[in-house]
């Protein structure tokens, strides 16, 4: 059977591999909101979910100085804090103790994998070669911790950060069992720091065909009116994920005529920044910026909204925009997201042409001029999308095969 129909096939071999221990690290200073809300924390939940159901002692080993950083995280999900402790650069660790290290490895053997997720800096080279001078194996998934330093067309954007990642982060991921990048400009990223490393290059996704039957689309009326609500769900970090391009963008579009509305929803500081930015542009009723919702209200929310925009300049195939084309909400993101590929070959929303408010302009206006019919079968590309992209039981099985060291 298929996996569209909840029912994967999982491969033979797996009941046939030993069990393995493998300690899943997060590296995170400070969570701006919910485990539970948190797109990397709900990625490492879901490998382990699916590892732990292959048999493997999979667990959440959570680098972090605040006390509840293990608040909201599942009691079917084992997890540890760590406190990062040690000397810090512009608020980083620097290095790691070997306390630490000793606890991260309690009762260690020759099948335990580490498996680090996001190469946060400079922290990540430390435990990397802690890790290498005990001989335990580790795997990294970048979450896009590379992105800011190449753009998109592999032009280098940071030129500090570019040496780190060639003279630390290079031998680190060289000496790894594996790295695993999301997207194919990520996989690059890692070639050019270490050309001989083991890459993995897998998608993320939104659904797990082990862990229950494939969400349905959540049913949605077309734009009343050529009228469109827009909507943005995620930190309110303005960098990072292109907050001021996304309100410059609607902004843009209004003054050409555009008539949609534009709602965001999210969590952080920022959020007063932003309704500056709003009010700058005079846009009033137009706009809505909310604090973090969470659970039903966010859904409730969200079912009313006819695109989910994210116009991230870092952001690596985010869950959130998965998780909004999984309910039938049509995407308008950027290249830098890995998404638009994705987007346009299922006919499953806009893709932004560049960095600029003029080309976030362009893709809301192309929006807002698709028809009710048009816009209904964009609605049901964007679930067919997820869909087809794979659910997590299959990306788990291929991690672990890597982390055994073989072909996946």
């Amino acid at each position: 059977m298929s996996p569209a129909d909840g029912s994967a096939a999982f491969p033979m071999e797996e009941s046939r591999l030993r069990p393995l221990d493998i300690r899943h690290v997060v590296i995170q200073p400070a969570i701006a909101h919910p485990s539970s809300a948190n797109g990397l924390h709900n990625v490492v939940r879901s490998l382990i979910a699916e590892q732990r159901a292959m048999g493997d002692d999979a667990r959440l080993c959570l680098f972090s100085d605040d006390p509840d950083a293990l608040t909201g995280i599942p009691a079917d999900c084992p997890a540890q804090r760590f406190p990062l402790g040690g000397p810090r650069l512009s608020g980083r660790s620097l290095t790691i103790a070997e306390a630490t290290l000793d606890r991260l490895l309690e009762g260690a053997g020759p099948d335990t994998v580490v498996h680090i997720h996001g190469a946060v800096k400079p922290l990540f080279a430390a435990l990397a070669r802690g890790l290498h001078r005990r001989g335990v194996a580790y795997g990294v998934t970048l979450h896009g911790q590379c992105s800011h330093i190449y753009d998109i067309a592999g032009r280098v954007r940071r030129r500090l950060p570019a040496a780190w990642l060639r003279v630390f982060d290079g031998p680190a991921f060289a000496r790894a069992r594996f790295v695993h990048a999301i997207t194919e400009e990520e996989a690059a990223i890692v070639r050019r720091a270490a050309p001989t490393t083991a890459v993995r290059l897998l998608p993320n996704t939104a659904w797990s065909a082990r862990h229950g039957a494939l969400p349905a689309p959540i049913p949605r009326a077309a734009p009343y009116n050529g009228r469109p609500t827009f909507g943005y769900c995620a930190r309110y970090e303005i960098e990072h994920k292109g907050v001021d391009l996304l309100i410059d963008g609607f902004a843009a579009y209004r003054r050409a005529g555009g008539r949609g509305v534009l709602e965001l929803a999210g969590s952080g500081p920022a959020r007063t920044e932003l309704e500056r930015r709003a009010n700058a542009h005079g846009l009033g009723t137009h706009i809505r910026i909310h604090g973090p919702i969470f659970g039903a209200e966010k859904t409730a929310m969200m079912a009313g909204w006819h695109y989910f925009a994210l116009t991230s300049r870092f952001d690596v195939m985010p869950t959130g925009c998965l998780e909004a084309a999984l309910s039938g909400l049509p995407l308008i993101v950027t290249r830098e997201t890995g998404l638009v590929p994705y987007v346009e070959g299922h006919g499953a929303g806009f893709g932004v042409s560049a960095l600029t408010a003029e080309a976030v302009a362009d893709a809301l206006m192309r929006a807002e001029r698709t028809g009710p019919g048009a816009w209904q079968s964009m609605a049901a590309n964007a679930h067919r999308m997820v869909v087809a992209i794979g659910d997590w039981g299959r990306i788990a099985g291929r991690l672990r095969a890597a982390a055994y060291g073989r072909p996946s």
